[in-house]
């Protein structure tokens, strides 16, 4: 008897909003985790009649409840988001996909992260879904130049962090702005490197001993000449030590549709580095 109510309860739900509420959830499922074979989905849904707060969880398909916040233990040195995830902004130049952020996150149990250049919040987005679907309470600071904050000159938070997801323009690629402060608008090579270090060197000073700075950079291409961009980090003996490189596959790049022509070395680049940098304990 229990269970007839509670089939009926589900019916009523999808009645309620709608006849395709179910098709929805399935096909937000299927954008986020198109590996999830159909019947499973299907499963998952038979498994919350047997749920309390039948409501809630189903609003949660989709968005957090269906895995999305859980640890990928199968991280690794490379890394390919074809699906950018629902945090942040997708319109906003620059912006990255969630999903690395959430697998560091959660790979080194951090309690608090600080994010120099926050853009259309993707960051503070996966902060606030892992708190909500696992149940955690990690602090979230974010700042952004827009807002007035520079990361080279502007008063450090004046406490300490257990990871800093820094995300700096890749040197002029994307123009953000006019702002003489902002490193889109370097003129030389040279000085985009000096601001990076420096700008990272500040980053590491407000990690907990032991805490991550992850950097997320990516190369550029200029007058036919290669800049691989991360290497001035690599060379900077105040970072701490290199922990690992991740490389993050990209999708849905300029590079992919632009014509370079007949030459046979102007290869697109689709991939960005992610440094992993570790403060002395």
């Amino acid at each position: 008897m229990v269970k007839i109510c509670i089939k009926t309860l589900i019916l009523e739900f999808v009645t309620e909003n709608g006849p395709s509420h179910i098709r929805q959830i399935h096909l937000q499922i299927s954008q986020i985790r198109p590996q999830v074979p159909q019947h499973t989905i299907r499963a998952r849904l038979s498994e919350l009649s047997r749920c309390d707060g039948l409501e809630e969880k189903l609003s949660a398909f989709g968005s957090g409840f269906y895995g999305l916040y859980q640890e990928n233990k199968q991280l690794c040195s490379v890394v390919s988001y074809p699906n950018r995830g629902p945090w942040g902004n997708a319109q906003y130049r620059g912006n990255c996909s969630g999903f690395l952020v959430k697998d560091l996150i959660l790979r080194f149990h951090c309690q608090s992260i600080f994010d120099p250049a926050q853009g259309s919040g993707t960051v503070k987005d996966v902060v606030d879904g892992i708190n909500k679907y696992r149940q955690k309470n990690i602090q979230y600071r974010g700042e952004d130049l827009k807002q007035g904050w520079d990361v080279l000159a502007s008063e450090l938070p004046q406490r300490q962090f257990d990871m800093v997801w820094y995300h700096p323009p890749y040197w002029d690629i994307i123009r953000y702005s006019t702002d003489p402060r902002d490193l889109s608008t370097c003129q030389t090579l040279g000085d985009f490197e000096g601001r990076l270090n420096r700008s990272a060197e500040r980053l590491i000073s407000i990690l907990k001993p032991g805490g991550i700075l992850a950097i997320l950079i990516g190369d550029k291409r200029k007058c036919g000449q290669y800049f691989a961009l991360f290497k001035t980090l690599l060379a900077n003996p105040n970072l701490g030590e290199l922990r690992a490189i991740i490389i993050k596959i990209q999708h849905n790049c300029s590079s992919g549709i632009k014509d370079y022509g007949t030459s046979r070395f102007l290869i697109p680049i689709r991939h960005e580095y992610c440094l992993i940098f570790q403060k002395p304990v």
